[in-house]
């Protein structure tokens, strides 16, 4: 029986843009997460089918689906950063390296690849490697010290897989 509790492999989520300044964050859990949700959507439509009982009869073919295309994952992951045990992480700069991640590159810039967030790349252990871009960040500050700063915070990170991105083009 394997040991959950020392497990040395650490889920990380790191930029995979080079033209950002540095090549952008890496963040990497403190914590393992105890879940690590990911869904596959497939979408079908119902097809026209005006003044048709769903019933199948001798000539209906009851309800006709179309597929209409492929979709990427979606990855749904919450992160735990403890700066007051061992008081050895600071909170704040990996909420920050996360909203960094999610935020547009450089605003402005005359460079396509830098007027987006970041697309980004998880790993964790051998079997989990997904390349995606964040599409919502929701952080819960759980404790602070005297002065306000946080030690304790819960994120919860939602990725949606894309082997490519761009900005979109301006009209």
């Amino acid at each position: 029986m394997s040991d959950f509790g020392s497990a040395t492999a650490k889920i990380s989520i790191k930029s995979t843009n080079p033209a950002a300044k540095g090549g952008g964050p890496t963040v990497t859990a403190q914590y393992n997460p105890k879940e690590l949700q990911i869904d596959k959507n497939v979408p079908w439509t119902k097809a026209n089918q005006a003044n048709k009982s769903n019933s199948k009869s001798s000539q209906g073919q009851g309800i006709h689906l179309e597929f209409t295309g492929a979709e990427g994952r979606t990855m749904s992951v919450e992160l735990f950063f403890d700066g007051f045990e061992g008081n050895t992480v600071n909170v704040a700069k990996c909420v920050q390296d996360l909203e960094t991640l999610a935020s547009v590159i450089r605003p402005g810039s005359t460079e396509e690849d830098l007027r987006r967030p970041h697309q980004c790349l998880v790993l964790y252990g051998s079997t989990v490697k997904f390349l995606c871009v964040i599409e919502s960040l929701s952080t819960k500050y759980s404790m602070f010290d005297d002065k306000g700063n946080p030690l304790r915070a819960t994120c919860t990170v939602k990725l949606k897989e894309a082997d490519s991105v761009s900005a979109k083009k301006e009209a």
